[in-house]
């Protein structure tokens, strides 16, 4: 070959080379182009194992510890480096939206949190990302992304932590908007509602409808998200005819599926020109005709695909686990059983719900149920234990697990009149008289939820109750009789259970009186505990109470 004809070619691909790279247009095109074509992707997106969604609750930046140093490595490790390892497959990050449209992300829609406040102890870094060029919301979706974690951003909808609002003492993250437009708020200032915080917006309007669309389609435009999240337990109040007591109309939940469509249609829009689908999580009530009841029609929102993972439950649970697994059969939709802080109060020392046998019991039962994955709301410590061993039932089959009959105890009326008549599940704890059961003539009978617990272990029943004496006491699981073991002498008796009574899934347990029945003789408080590490130092007060 002749020099000038090698010349010519090495002249060619040069030329060629800094052409494309040059021109925008001739790069290669990472979009999606035909709906069809970024559905089937993103049900294959769908259909990938993601045991743990962990919701980090947003206030790492804006209520970031004094005394710690901000840097970007440390702000990291405060609420988002721990979970490297564990069984958390995707982080939720939230930049708060208290009040409604106010964000710790840099947003042109609604307020970004730059300002300061006198919280003891805490303070925003906001501004400190700021002078870095960036923001929470990316930095943590580099971090995850940079560890193997699926990102979603969560939004609380309608949340009313500033109801403690007034004129002459205001909230410091009192909204321009709420400030200028006082008729979108469900009531006046201080006002009393039977059913929602006065602050909390009304989505009867079409203003505030079109906004929460702003706020999703600003974060996806602009940051890399496999996912959003709609958090409407954070608070559930969505119209004010409901926080006055009715039950949300026909036209008020074709409101809110024109939202959650307006919403769906734009994240394809988004998704397909990105060239990645953008997944749909709602944080809802665990039962269909309650969450109708307040205004969400989530059967229809399943069966019109404008969602796909539903994570069930928050303050308050009304339906087994395996219930909330089947209202997501034939929709093409992934059931979460949302495992949130337990806020029990008044618990005996050792029947504490907060620790890490319980949440293994919580989720081997949620798993033995059928649910495709559990979320974790309000897990500040994301080095906890439990993070690295709930992720599939396998892991709880061989662990000291502590179930209760109640681990959650607010009450579902408290946002919808009648609510708590939409439970199916029975309500037993110490935090107060309204969740104590009276003895009488005839047994207190009650469902459990038990996981697969077919591997050898000691079973015991520990029942918290007042004014009562051993021999008073019978329990039986299944019909199974309980032998009485030991008391501590400070309410709480320990029954030796035969495993073989057990069984995977509801099982009844029930706490009978002997004798003629007093007042003030009530049950606080019931648990099933399997024990097969006896040197759990977790444990090791109940444990010593079984040997």
């Amino acid at each position: 070959m002749k020099r000038w004809d090698i010349f010519l070619i090495v002249f060619s691909f040069f030329f060629t080379t800094i052409l494309f790279s040059c021109n925008p247009s001739a790069k290669k095109d990472k979009s999606i182009h035909t709906l069809k074509e970024y559905r089937e992707m993103r049900q294959e997106k769908l259909s990938q194992p993601r045991p743990l969604i962990h919701n980090n609750d947003g206030c790492d930046t804006y209520l970031y510890p004094s005394e710690r140093e901000f840097s970007i490595p440390n702000f990291l490790d405060y609420r988002s480096a721990g979970l490297v390892g564990s069984d958390v497959s995707t982080i939720s990050y939230c930049t708060i939206s208290s009040s409604f449209g106010q964000f710790t992300h840099n947003t042109k829609v609604g307020e970004f949190l730059t300002i300061q406040h006198n919280r003891p102890g805490r303070k925003n870094v906001v501004p400190e990302f700021v002078k870095l060029g960036t923001d929470p919301l990316e930095v943590t979706s580099e971090f995850a992304h940079g560890n193997g974690f699926e990102f979603f951003w969560s939004n609380r909808i309608n949340d009313t932590h500033d109801s403690g609002h007034r004129p002459d003492k205001p909230y410091e993250r009192w909204s321009e908007l709420k400030q200028a437009h006082p008729e979108y708020l469900m009531g006046t200032v201080g006002e009393k509602l039977p059913h929602a915080r006065w602050s909390a917006v009304d989505f009867s309007y079409q203003e505030i409808r079109d906004l929460c669309v702003q706020y999703y389609t600003e974060v996806c435009e602009n940051y890399d998200v496999d996912g959003i999240e709609l958090d409407f337990f954070r608070h559930l109040y969505l119209f004010g005819s409901v926080a006055r007591g009715e039950i949300a109309s026909l036209e008020q939940l074709e409101m809110m599926t024109d939202m959650l469509a307006k919403i769906r249609e734009m994240n394809e829009t988004v998704g397909m020109k990105k060239g990645k689908p953008i997944l749909v999580l709602v944080r809802v009530p665990d039962s269909k005709e309650y969450c109708r009841g307040i205004g969400i029609d989530i059967e229809n929102w399943m069966a019109k695909g404008l969602v796909d993972i539903v994570a069930g439950s928050g303050y308050f649970r009304l339906n087994y686990w395996k219930d909330l697994a089947s209202l997501g059969e034939n929709n093409n939709v992934k059931m979460y059983a949302g495992l949130s802080e337990s806020r029990v109060k008044g618990e005996h020392p050792f029947l504490v719900r907060q620790q890490n046998a319980v949440f293994r019991a919580r989720a081997s039962a949620a798993w033995e149920a059928g649910i495709d994955g559990l979320y974790i709301f309000n897990e500040y410590d994301t080095r906890a234990k439990y993070l690295s061993e709930i992720g599939s039932p396998d892991k709880l089959k061989n662990t000291n697990n502590l179930y209760f009959v109640t681990y959650r105890d607010y009450t579902a009326g408290s946002y919808l009149n009648g609510g708590d008549n939409f439970s199916k599940m029975p309500r037993l704890s110490p935090t107060s008289q309204n969740t104590w059961h009276s003895f009488a003539a005839a047994p207190l009978v009650f469902d459990i939820e038990l996981g697969e617990e077919l591997a050898m272990a000691d079973v015991f029943a520990a029942i918290y109750a007042e004014n009562v004496q051993p021999g008073e006491l019978t329990v039986k699981i299944n019909g199974g009789i309980g032998q009485f073991h030991k008391t501590d002498g400070n309410g709480l008796y320990i029954f030796k259970i035969n495993q073989s009574a057990t069984k995977p899934g509801v099982n009844q347990l029930s706490v009978g009186y002997r004798g003629k029945v007093k007042d003030g003789q009530v049950l606080k408080d019931a648990a099933m505990f399997f024990c097969r590490d006896k040197n759990d130092l977790e444990m090791k007060g109940l444990v010593a109470m079984c040997q």
